[in-house]
């Protein structure tokens, strides 16, 4: 079950619907049914809990007088009426939803510009004709990969206020990435760096995730990877590796945060 903070007007609501109700929980078909009960009511007070957060009010003695209706099929309202009431509340969700989206998106986009504003102040930061902005900090000597290499490298991918979202260092093994799979300000950043090196690449938004969220990372975001380029490998070592993800593989690297460009 979830473990959200129940407002006190859902803790009645809880208290209500067991009111007047004490079943012995002794034959199978007991705990069976009990646990459809846990179910049902842990998904409404989840419901409820989390529509409170965007405003959203409930009448906590109306939504048990209606299950208990519905259990014994004499509902007052028709069925047209109740779908049409329910998609009304959905509606209205959604739009309140999508209005805060928007906000956070804005106040995420206002933020990278600032940051990467200040950032390009420093003498020591590149800023190419993209916006990727590229720093420096140890010096390699071997070679530059192409957007057709694999790569070995290390990294750590961070939001502005410090917030690490993937750390391979972590894991303790590079990431073996193909560059025509991460996203368009990674790629563009490996291939300024030679094997060896070391830099920070600020990347915006729009070299980066866009303007969706994805999983630890805000939609907007201007994220900052640390990154070593370990090893540029040759063409064909392994076996042709470097070719387009397939949806499904993209989908499990993005859900570990790997930089790769957006579904």
């Amino acid at each position: 079950m979830s473990g959200k903070k129940i407002s006190i007007g859902l803790f009645l609501f809880l208290c209500l619907a067991t009111e007047g109700f004490t079943v012995e929980l002794k034959t199978d078909v007991q705990k069976e049914s009990y646990s459809m009960g846990v179910s049902t009511g842990a998904y409404i007070a989840n419901q409820l809990f989390e529509q409170s957060e965007f405003g959203v009010k409930a009448d906590m003695e109306a939504v048990i007088e209606g299950f208990m209706d519905a259990l014994k099929k004499k509902q007052k309202l028709s069925d047209e009426e109740v779908i049409t009431h329910l998609n009304n509340r959905a509606e209205g969700l959604n739009k309140i939803s999508q209005e805060r989206f928007k906000q956070q998106l804005n106040t995420n986009l206002d933020a990278g510009k600032k940051y990467l504003a200040t950032n390009a102040k420093n003498k020591h930061v590149i800023t190419t004709k993209s916006g990727l902005q590229y720093e420096k900090i140890t010096e390699g000597k071997g070679e530059k990969p192409k957007p057709e290499s694999i790569v070995l490298i290390h990294y750590k991918g961070s939001l502005l206020d410090g917030t690490l979202f993937d750390n391979t260092y972590e894991r303790k093994q590079p990431a073996h990435l193909s560059m025509i799979n991460v996203v368009d300000g990674l790629q563009e950043g490996l291939m300024l760096m030679h094997e060896g090196e070391k830099a920070k690449l600020v990347i915006p938004s729009e070299l980066a995730y866009g303007n969706a969220d994805v999983q630890a990372i805000p939609a907007g975001s201007t994220v900052i990877f640390e990154v070593e380029l370990v090893k540029v490998l040759k063409p064909g070592a392994l076996n042709n590796s470097a070719k387009p993800l397939s949806e499904e593989a993209k989908k499990e690297a993005l859900e570990t945060h790997q930089p790769l460009k957006k579904l």
